[in-house]
Parts: C-alpha cells; sequence; structure tokens
C-alpha cells in the first residue's frame, strides 16, 4: 500500500538527479501523516518513447501516479498531492510537463503478499 510511481522522460536523468527526486517526493509524502509510512514503495520509471500534445512533440514530461487504498477524504488527497508537488518543482520546474494524480486503489481487488519472512 501506497505506492509512488513517478514516470520521466528517460534524457531528463542528464539534467536532474532521479534519485534524489524520488527520495524528497517520498519523504514529502510521509510528511503529510495519511498511511502508514512503512508501507510506502516509491520508484521511479524511465519513458524511452512518449509524445507530448498535439503536435507530437517530444517535450519532457514528469508524472506522479500515487496510488493509495480508498478511504481517505479529498482533502488529504489533496494534501498528499500538494505535498508531491514542490519536490517536482524544486527538481524539474523547467519541464515542460509535470503532473501529479493521487488515485484510490481497489479494497476489493488489491491483493498483498509478503514473503514468509516479513508480517503482513
Amino acid at each position: 500500500m501506497p505506492h509512488l510511481v513517478m514516470e520521466y522522460t528517460d534524457a531528463l536523468a542528464e539534467r536532474v538527479n532521479i534519485d534524489q527526486l524520488v527520495d524528497d517526493l517520498h519523504q514529502a509524502a510521509i510528511a503529510t501523516d495519511c498511511f502508514d509510512p512503512d508501507a510506502l514503495k516509491s520508484r521511479a520509471v524511465p519513458c524511452a518513447v512518449w509524445r507530448v500534445g498535439a503536435q507530437a512533440d517530444r517535450g519532457e514530461f514528469v508524472h506522479v501516479e500515487f496510488r493509495l487504498l480508498a478511504g481517505r477524504s479529498d482533502q488529504q488527497k489533496q494534501q498528499i498531492s500538494d505535498a508531491l508537488t514542490g519536490p517536482l518543482r524544486d527538481h524539474a520546474g523547467h519541464v515542460t510537463s509535470l503532473t501529479v494524480e493521487v488515485r484510490d486503489m481497489d479494497t476489493t481487488s488489491y491483493r498483498k503478499w509478503v514473503g514468509p519472512n516479513h508480517a503482513l
């Protein structure tokens, strides 16, 4: 439970410290106190093929999707979105398109399995 997934144009890694950005996003999310911090999983996914806009421009983008189990208020989701926007703008404010989406995961279909040496 919660998953922070940052997709970005792969060339961006030449100008932005992706590891530090993910760390800052991870810490900003935890600071919202809207979920169990030990459950957060954050990752970055570079995109080698993309298009932005009607002209199929190859402008850069960073999209952060924050998935968590349903049940948070709209205010909590806005708090998470606002918290993630800060580090995103700090690290990649020069990028054409920066977006953040907070999304509810369906509690009826979400499953989690943790290896035998870890508790659920």
